[in-house]
């Protein structure tokens, strides 16, 4: 499978190699840990000469997931798979993630981490949502309401929250379907929410990949996928900031 063009993938040439590794894992491992029966990066000549140097192979990564995206029958028509941008808008439809599709890519990544975090946030304890609010410095006098919604705000601007998420979330999706989170030389902070966030959205993430009407195959795939992807991003972002 040939990659496609795609200036949304391009960070995956960028991209920490630790990060990219949970990404092939992902497209690669089903959820026992065996080799996915759809997968052709493993057998890749290219890719087993890479020996774990994700960033030189990025493009194969990018086709996979290209290819998990697209229709099998259409992909051998045309000899690959559909753009990322049309892979998160199908993963964030079938979510009912409220945004333009026509916006930037961070804009709609953004929304979708805003989806997840508040289908997390109703399964936490009070005493969760407490601690949560108290790392992101959410006003302690707003109702549970207004401080999700003051949240989800944040996440939607961008900046040091929106990267605070899109950790969180992703380590939460790691460790529910690879059974290990991310590598991060986190802070105290971020550390310690990443560990209270860890069970709730990886109950919410598991109850959303076995629903029947939208969990197939190629769905439990692009849903970590796209997750994976859009903290990358933020966390690209997020270095550039740093820089600047």
């Amino acid at each position: 499978m040939k990659f496609r063009t795609d200036k949304d993938l391009e960070l995956l040439r960028y991209a920490d190699n630790d990060m990219l590794e949970v990404l092939v894992n992902y497209l690669t491992k089903d959820k026992d840990g065996s080799e996915r029966l759809t997968e052709s990066l493993t057998g890749n000549e290219e890719f087993k000469a890479a020996r774990g140097n994700y960033r030189q192979v990025w493009k194969l990564i990018g086709a996979e997931l290209q290819h998990f995206g697209g229709d099998t029958f259409v992909n051998l028509f045309r000899g690959s798979g559909v753009v990322y941008r049309e892979i998160l808008t199908d993963v964030c439809k079938k979510l009912s993630v409220k945004t333009d599709f026509s916006a930037d890519i961070v804009s709609i990544e953004q929304a979708l981490l805003a989806k997840l975090f508040a289908d997390s946030w109703e399964k936490m304890s009070e005493a969760e949502r407490q601690a949560i609010r108290k790392q992101l410095k959410i006003d302690g006098s707003l109702t549970s309401g207004a401080a999700l919604t003051a949240i989800i705000s944040a996440i939607r601007l961008g900046g040091f929250m929106s990267y605070q998420v899109a950790m969180i979330v992703a380590n939460a999706v790691a460790k529910a379907l690879l059974g290990r989170g991310l590598a991060l030389a986190a802070n105290a902070g971020l550390a310690r929410m990443i560990g209270i966030f860890a069970g709730p959205v990886g109950i919410a993430i598991t109850a959303l990949l076995t629903i029947p009407a939208i969990s197939g195959p190629a769905f439990r795939v692009t849903l970590p996928a796209v997750v994976q992807i859009a903290a990358m991003r933020q966390q690209l972002l997020k270095k550039e900031e740093d820089i600047f």
